[in-house]
């Protein structure tokens, strides 16, 4: 079984001889779920996943943005999610499927934020069936299929300002952070995201022009490092965020994603 992060914690401080400082660490970690992907053969119909074809409604059509398909990023089934963390925010059963316009993205453009389509269906597997891609939908956007395991786990927060903090302080959380390493790359939801440049809801409040504090992140999508057929950018990530009052309020057509490399 895989090591937490408040395992790994304890274990560097003692072995460094600063075990006093433990419980002021640990007291820092954010909640998240870590995604786990696995590929194998077909996917079961209605099961949480990267990439693939959607598993849609059987009264839904495919996605579309002025016309044109979106594709298929991940879908979540909240039931599986929920079996790994009872006190997420979203609601208890259904599917939440994510769509990206990441064409324009793989194909130069500067954009850091793009359309995106979140959509959520009260509904059970059984009542879904997988939806084949549109024939106008370009090959190079439709991404391998993995299933995603959902884990809790905790992440250390952002540091916005390291000049401020003491330097033993400064030097801890640098270790700390080497021991936040993923296998399968740095897919995850809610918690902190990773920015890689600027900070990510810095970016959804000035692209939404909403200033809420309370900004949840959705998904946190990793290029894989063997998987050239989703590469964002040059191997960056994507991010599905919305405010916390939007969440509740089920609306999730004012979700923001972002894209850094």
């Amino acid at each position: 079984m895989a090591k937490t992060m408040e395992d790994k914690i304890k274990q560097m401080l003692k072995e460094q001889g600063l075990s006093e400082m433990e419980e002021e660490v640990i007291r820092t970690l954010v909640p998240c779920l870590i995604l786990h992907t696995e590929e194998q053969g077909a996917v079961p119909v209605g099961t949480s996943k990267f990439g693939g074809t959607p598993d849609l409604p059987s009264d839904w059509g495919y996605p579309l943005t002025m016309g044109k398909p979106l594709p298929f990023i991940a879908q979540y089934n909240l039931s599986e999610l929920g079996k790994a963390d009872a006190m997420h925010p979203l609601p208890d059963r259904g599917m939440l499927y994510f769509f990206a316009a990441v064409d324009d993205l793989l194909w130069g453009a500067s954009s850091d934020q793009i359309h995106c389509e979140i959509l959520y269906a009260d509904v059970q597997p059984e009542a879904l069936v997988p939806t084949p891609f549109p024939e106008d939908l370009p090959r190079e956007v439709r991404f391998p299929e993995r299933q995603i395991h959902f884990r809790l786990e905790q992440s250390l927060p952002n540091v916005e300002n390291p000049s401020d903090m003491e330097e033993i302080w400064f030097d801890l959380m640098d270790q700390l952070y080497e021991l936040e390493e993923r296998d399968d790359g740095y897919h995850q939801a809610f918690g902190e995201p990773l920015s890689l440049t600027e900070d990510i809801f810095d970016i959804c409040r000035r692209h939404t022009g909403k200033k809420s504090d309370e900004w949840v992140l959705l998904l946190q999508m990793d290029t894989e490092a063997d998987d050239e057929e989703a590469e964002w950018g040059d191997l960056g990530m994507l991010y599905f965020c919305i405010t916390q009052e939007d969440l509740l309020k089920g609306n999730f057509h004012e979700a923001c994603l972002v894209v850094q490399k």
